[in-house]
């Protein structure tokens, strides 16, 4: 098995478009992910398929315009993977949504970075992890 685990627990500012930064490493077995303290990128060093988890806590930033309509997903090298997203509605300021996405993705080539990015507004996260483990060889090679 090979995992890596980072999280994020005080809140921090999101904004429209922005990758969600994890402060801290959690766990790590293995080589095949990498992530760098205080980073928003993951970068999967080996060909395989990989199970990506993710989950947090988000609300609306102050100043914010209701309603807010919030989207949180996956990308893979610059692109958003589907199913790996989650969308979240604000009603008011104190609204308050717990949110996860889980989704197997195909690393064919490595290495490729893996990054969650926010869209619809400007929000605030709290309590996030996402955890990157490779589950099997590469879809197509054989190996």
């Amino acid at each position: 098995m090979e995992a890596l685990s980072a999280y994020s627990t005080p809140a921090q500012a999101g904004t429209d478009g922005g990758s969600l930064i994890f402060d801290r490493n959690a766990f790590s077995y293995g080589t095949a992910v990498s992530h760098n303290t205080n980073d928003s990128v993951f970068t999967v060093q080996e060909p395989g398929i990989y199970e990506v988890s993710f989950h947090g806590t988000l609300a609306p930033a102050s100043g914010t315009t209701f309603p807010l309509q919030l989207l949180l997903y996956l990308q893979q090298q610059g692109n958003e993977v589907p199913g790996a997203s989650v969308r979240q509605s604000f009603q008011t300021s104190t609204d308050v949504g717990n949110v996860s996405f889980s989704q197997i993705i195909n690393v064919s080539s490595a290495p490729e970075t893996l990054s969650v990015v926010g869209n619809g507004g400007n929000f605030t996260y709290s309590d996030v992890a996402l955890t990157v483990q490779k589950v099997g060889d590469a879809a197509g090679t054989g190996s």
